[in-house]
């Protein structure tokens, strides 16, 4: 009986796994950095996002190919819950081929009156991996 348990528990470890799984990365290819200077202006009905292309290492990471931007709206009652994490969808897929390191990006978004508005951006990489989300800019307009 106390094999059989122990064969159990042992079975029951394996299913269930030991340790963190992360997305796997293909063999020689890096991820890229993140954004880490996301800002925010309000424009009347618009808000006006803006970051900078990150500087790479290319030893350790990869070039921006692409920056996803990705918006959540809350209504007070939902911005009140502090354990619920925001609803983000990607509102915008910004080419970024040309750019180099240190270059400014904009992009312009519509408000919705009397909704929290929270942004934050994701840089997809030439094999198309998008691993590290930027800072999150919230306010309500």
């Amino acid at each position: 009986l106390k094999a059989a348990v122990c064969i159990g528990c042992v079975l029951m470890s394996a299913l269930i796994g030991w340790g963190r799984i992360l997305l796997p990365i293909q063999p020689g290819s890096l991820p890229p950095p993140a954004v880490g200077d996301l800002a925010y202006e309000v424009r009347g009905k618009a808000v006006l996002l803006s970051w900078s292309v990150p500087v790479f290492d290319p030893a350790k990471e990869s070039s921006a190919k692409r920056f996803k931007v990705l918006r959540a709206r809350q209504s007070a009652e939902e911005a009140a819950c502090r354990t619920c994490p925001p609803p983000y969808q990607v509102i915008a897929d910004i080419p970024a081929p040309a750019k180099t390191p240190g270059s400014p990006m904009r992009f312009r978004d519509t408000l919705e009156p009397g909704f929290k508005h929270s942004y934050k951006l994701q840089i997809v990489a030439d094999d198309g991996v998008a691993l590290k989300d930027s800072n999150v800019v919230a306010f309500t307009p």
